[in-house]
């Protein structure tokens, strides 16, 4: 019987990582992070389940550690939401809105321009240039500390992830 049960939850694990398998691509870490968070996401689910045998006594702890990793793997994985764009928006905020604008460019191509409302001079330009600068070396900074932070995290605790 046990085999039985144990081929119908073998099927049942290859129809859910199908789409997420169908998806993946070799020249991104984007798709590592998604088949990490869906292994994560399925044994989250698991450990909040009735599925867990009654001697694993942690197994809602367990399930709060592995959403800690989830979360905190999200930020880097959508690391232009959590800190690039605060930085382009805090720059919008001082500086105004920029507007993309094309020129022509050599024979069959175009130079890409961004216009800025508050930057009126070169030395304005030169200004908003190094804020710019400065804020993306800090937010990438942040995501580089956080990246570690998530890994170490997930290090440290997924030794205890079983039931």
């Amino acid at each position: 019987m046990y085999r039985i049960k144990r081929f119908f939850r073998k099927c049942r694990n290859v129809i859910r990582w199908i789409p997420t398998i169908w998806k993946d691509e070799d020249w991104d870490q984007t798709y590592i992070y998604d088949m990490l968070l869906l292994k994560l996401e399925h044994q989250r689910d698991f450990f909040l389940s009735d599925k867990t045998p009654p001697y694993s006594s942690s197994a809602k702890e367990t399930a709060i550690q592995i959403q800690t990793a989830i979360d905190l793997l999200h930020m880097t994985r959508d690391s232009w939401e959590f800190y690039e764009c605060p930085v382009l928006e805090e720059l919008d905020a001082k500086w105004g809105k920029g507007v993309l604008r094309t020129e022509p460019y050599g024979d069959d191509s175009y130079q890409l321009h961004i216009d800025i409302d508050g930057v009126k001079t070169e030395a304005d330009r030169a200004q908003y240039n190094e804020e710019f600068k400065k804020g993306m070396e800090q937010a990438r900074k942040e995501y580089q500390k956080d990246k570690r932070t998530a890994f170490k995290y997930i290090a440290d605790h997924i030794d205890y992830w079983w039931d």
